[in-house]
């Protein structure tokens, strides 16, 4: 395959314990899982594209707090700090993929100066303006708070539907979490790999029940979750997590 991404995840925030019925459809009510939020940074190995897919949430405010479960982020966890401490310079980031605007994925990109930033036209009018269910996800209409991705409006580039960004870097419109949620498909040395967002908090979102994935609890429709997973049968081979220590057991993809 030409241009080729190795992809590596970055721990930029943890919930100490989130309900896992709240990551799977139909989850075991009174089980809670430490879950990390993960940015996943994909670098070619033939050109100087330098990717990061979701920069993670902002450390906790006294306003934000009131409305969120427990969150750590910390000033080692910050998407730029991040970087760092790996050995990679802020600045060398070429492009920002927000797979959504929840809260958990959009933070700091202002700290990455150079960066184009995508997202999905769609879930840009939909987090200025989210419904009465989905205020707390967005951080919308909530008094004395920005959303974090506001922060770095002025580097946003608005998107529709699929895109080839260049060769071996594809985003994907895949609803089903949100109505404008977008997965990002890489080619490695290992074949076609997904980051698809909170389409995929778990490992089990993917793997299923009996064969059949399982939508994320937080859905805006599940028959748009179950089209978006046959969009990923197709699109790749490895499908990554959004909220899932395990996949920190590989730190190279």
């Amino acid at each position: 395959m030409d241009n080729q991404f190795v992809l590596q995840p970055l721990e930029v925030g943890r919930f100490p314990a989130f309900p896992l019925n709240r990551f799977l459809l139909n989850g075991e009510p009174d089980k809670s899982v430490e879950a990390p939020c993960i940015s996943w940074f994909a670098r070619s190995t033939s050109s100087d594209l330098a990717i990061l897919v979701d920069t993670g949430p902002a450390e906790p405010t006294e306003e934000t707090s009131k409305f969120h479960l427990p969150l750590e982020v910390g000033e080692k966890r910050k998407v730029h700090n991040a970087l760092k401490s790996h050995g990679i310079d802020p600045e060398e980031i070429t492009h920002v993929v927000f797979t959504h605007l929840h809260f958990d994925h959009c933070a700091y990109a202002q700290h990455l100066p150079n960066a184009k930033i995508l997202v999905q036209k769609s879930e840009l009018q939909y987090a200025v303006a989210p419904q009465k269910a989905h205020l707390g996800g967005y951080e919308a209409s909530r008094p004395n708070v920005i959303p974090s991705w506001m922060r770095s409006f002025d580097r946003i580039v608005p998107i529709e539907g699929d895109i080839s960004v260049a060769p071996g870097f594809q985003i994907l419109l895949l609803p089903g979490h949100t109505y404008g949620s977008s997965g990002v498909v890489f080619n490695t040395a290992q074949g076609r790999c997904a980051v698809a967002g909170d389409l995929i908090n778990q490992v089990e979102n993917w793997e299923g029940d009996n064969g059949r994935h399982i939508p994320p609890a937080a859905n805006i429709g599940i028959d748009q979750c179950h089209e978006s997973f046959k969009r990923l049968e197709k699109e790749a081979e490895t499908i990554l997590a959004s909220h899932d220590y395990r996949m920190f057991d590989k730190t190279r993809y």
